[in-house]
């Protein structure tokens, strides 16, 4: 079902993957609808015990494909720059293949909208809290289970 990657001299560790994930502001989380067509979307997200979370509307297209398929792909880049001399990109990426589902328990929804918070908006408190209490019953968090990882870079040249 999954390919290997073509470059294996550009594959990084399982380990490096994650770290890139870590590193990572955004990434793109890509469903397939009920009509097969793809939908790709950008996404802030944070890393919690190997589980990948992330926060959205109640409804939209998203949850609307989730509700039809659960798989799901994941690619966040954390390194980019355009090398125009060599005609390349030198880059960091880690691509995630998994599953995806919307997240019940309060408990858990709680803890990874305050990671999100402690990540992207660590100075702001005050403006957190709030957005807790006004937001947290109309935000839905979705969560992605990663079954495989890869990792892959181009780093420039010393």
């Amino acid at each position: 079902m999954f390919h290997d990657i073509r470059r294996r001299d550009r594959a990084l560790s399982e380990a490096e993957a994650w770290a890139i994930l870590r590193q990572a502001e955004w990434g793109v989380f890509t469903t397939v609808g009920e009509d097969g067509w793809p939908y790709g979307v950008p996404i802030n997200h944070v890393v919690l015990e190997g589980l990948i979370y992330f926060h959205c509307a109640q409804v939209g297209h998203k949850l609307a494909n989730l509700d039809h398929e659960a798989r799901v792909s994941y690619c966040a880049v954390s390194q980019s720059e355009v090398s125009p001399a060599e005609l390349s990109t030198n880059y960091e990426s880690a691509v995630v293949f998994g599953r995806a589902e919307t997240v019940g328990d309060d408990t858990e929804k709680r803890r990874a909208l305050e990671a999100l918070l402690a990540r992207f908006a660590p100075h702001h408190p005050t403006e957190g809290a709030e957005a807790m209490r006004t937001e947290f019953a109309r935000t839905a968090v979705v969560r992605i289970t990663p079954e495989r990882i890869t990792g892959k870079a181009r780093r420039a040249k010393a």
